[in-house]
């Protein structure tokens, strides 16, 4: 969206040059396509920093945010080289809250399944992100919640906030993995039993979600092209996990997301 709005004030610095110059030196001609260019250049960056100002500030449900959001990521993987496919789709509710627990191998990861799934979706992130400009803002934009991995006390805080927004209806994208551990396999690994607190204590469905090839998109090349390929399980539904502890969720959502990554690598 960001480009179109780029070509068309070029566009415009154009057609004006041609119409009103056209008896003055070939140069002006020039000037205007230069100065056009550089005035959609100032215009969307100027349209970025006040949109993520704006949008830090307002809501994560507003349908008007998510379309821009949604069209500025598409533009970063169209910039990036990096297609983005998936499936089971469908499976991803389109009005009650939900879960997502997901392997975790780039940070464009939760960029992926945003611009995939039609929903409304937020996630938690660590809490190293919140700590400069624009990171903070750009995650206040998403609804992102921080999650404080080195404090214990304040870990419990963070998701008692995250349980509370689930509850109250914003779906959210988790990674149990607790960060980028290991970008040479695309296995889930490490797991982290308390991150499916989140999803049990809110009795919200879990949905696992596998992510193929993000591990290659850090050691891709600039005009390398990259393929992500992401699968939605079915949800797994309160009345499936009641009667089981966080590990046991935990070792079934990850048997799930490995095998079909597994089953992916092999074809």
């Amino acid at each position: 969206m960001l480009f179109l709005m780029m070509l068309t004030i070029v566009w415009i610095g154009v057609s004006l040059g041609l119409t009103f110059l056209t008896h003055m030196y070939e140069w002006w001609i020039a000037l205007w396509v230069v100065s056009g260019l550089l005035s959609g250049i100032i215009f969307d960056i100027l349209f970025v920093f006040i949109f993520i100002e704006i949008g830090s500030r307002t809501t994560p449900k507003s349908k008007f945010k998510v379309f821009v959001l949604k069209s500025a990521l598409e533009l970063v993987f169209w910039y990036n080289h990096t297609k983005v496919t998936c499936e089971g789709v469908e499976n991803v509710p389109y009005n009650a809250p939900f879960v997502m627990y997901c392997n975790h191998k780039s940070m464009l990861d939760p960029a992926a399944i945003y611009v995939k799934i039609n929903r409304i979706v937020s996630a938690i992130g660590k809490k190293s992100l919140w700590g400069f400009w624009p990171m903070n803002r750009i995650c206040a934009c998403f609804g992102a919640l921080p999650m404080d991995r080195d404090n214990d006390r304040q870990a419990v805080k963070d998701m008692l906030v995250a349980i509370k927004a689930v509850k109250e209806g914003m779906p959210m994208i988790i990674f149990p993995e607790g960060g980028i551990k290991n970008r040479d396999v695309e296995e889930m690994v490490n797991l982290r039993a308390g991150a499916y607190k989140l999803a049990m204590k809110a009795e919200a469905p879990i949905i696992p979600v596998a992510i193929m090839g993000s591990s290659e998109i850090a050691k891709k090349k600039r005009f390398e092209k990259k393929h992500i390929h992401i699968i939605f399980h079915k949800p797994i539904t309160k009345d499936e996990y009641k009667d089981k502890n966080t590990t046991e969720v935990g070792t079934y959502v990850e048997e799930l997301i490995n095998e079909d990554i597994r089953k992916y690598e092999e074809l």
